[in-house]
């Protein structure tokens, strides 16, 4: 067994080594105070941080909405172009063949106006002998045709003559 002076001695290293132990507790505490505080305000900091980042993350959501509506209208008007574009291309070409057809029946007018101006003496010094449809020919035929007594000989009168001429004495009554 200790004697007393070395359970005193005992005690006291115990207590020196509680002492310390309570020194070491306490700067354990302090600096764990501070790493609390140092957290706290680590916490608010991130806490703001994640409002400001709550309310930057709605509004790029609003833009990004907005910019989905505005991609959404633009593509309609990029189809509305389109099918315009179609429209004048279409209208572009029946105004091709239109006027294609006007010259076409200007050409065929001037043609119209020479023959007419050929055939009713316009075109030329002696005016042209005109029967009522104005075809001097059908005239000569139809006297012909009418001068003609015995059917057996307007038969071969009337197949010796071309469908033209045929037409006109048809078209000369």
């Amino acid at each position: 067994m200790k004697t007393i002076d070395q359970q005193l001695e005992d005690a006291l290293a115990r207590t020196r080594q509680l002492e310390a132990d309570a020194q070491a507790g306490s700067v354990l505490l302090t600096e764990s105070s501070k790493q609390c505080e140092d957290l706290r305000q680590q916490v608010t900091a991130l806490g703001k941080e994640k409002e400001t980042l709550t309310l930057a993350n709605e509004e790029i959501t609003s833009q990004r909405n907005q910019l989905s509506s505005d991609l959404a209208t633009a593509k309609q008007s990029l189809q509305s172009a389109g099918q315009a574009a179609e429209e004048l291309a279409k209208a572009k070409e029946q105004l091709t063949a239109l006027t294609s057809e006007v010259e076409k029946l200007k050409a065929e007018a001037k043609t119209a106006e020479r023959i007419a101006a050929e055939r009713y003496g316009a075109a030329s010094p002696q005016p042209l002998p005109v029967t009522s449809r104005g075809d001097s020919k059908a005239g000569e035929l139809v006297t012909r045709f009418k001068a003609i007594t015995d059917p057996k000989e307007q038969t071969a009168f009337w197949r010796s003559l071309t469908p033209e001429q045929r037409t006109l004495i048809l078209n000369s009554k």
